[in-house]
């Protein structure tokens, strides 16, 4: 399955210092891959409008083509229904 021009991009949230996040992107990874999803990973410190959106709630996947981002303590099977 090769990457379209159509294909919803992703956009992971994260800080530093976060184990739930690396936990995540540690599942994210290969399924988003899996999948051929383009993942772009944002530190919401390098990012003020982020930082007011998600501080609360890291790590936040946003899908390019969803309005309502997966959040906090979501697990690898949650991760595949959000992008299947």
């Amino acid at each position: 399955m090769g990457l379209t021009l159509d294909m919803p991009t992703l956009r992971f949230y994260t800080t530093s210092g976060c184990t739930l996040c690396e936990q995540r992107l540690a599942q994210l990874t290969p399924i988003a891959k899996r999948l051929n999803y383009p993942l772009e990973v944002i530190d919401i410190m390098d990012d003020l409008s982020a930082e007011k959106a998600y501080a609360e709630c890291i790590p936040v996947l946003v899908r390019s083509d969803r309005k309502t981002p997966l959040s906090g303590a979501f697990d690898a099977a949650a991760i595949y229904r959000f992008l299947t």
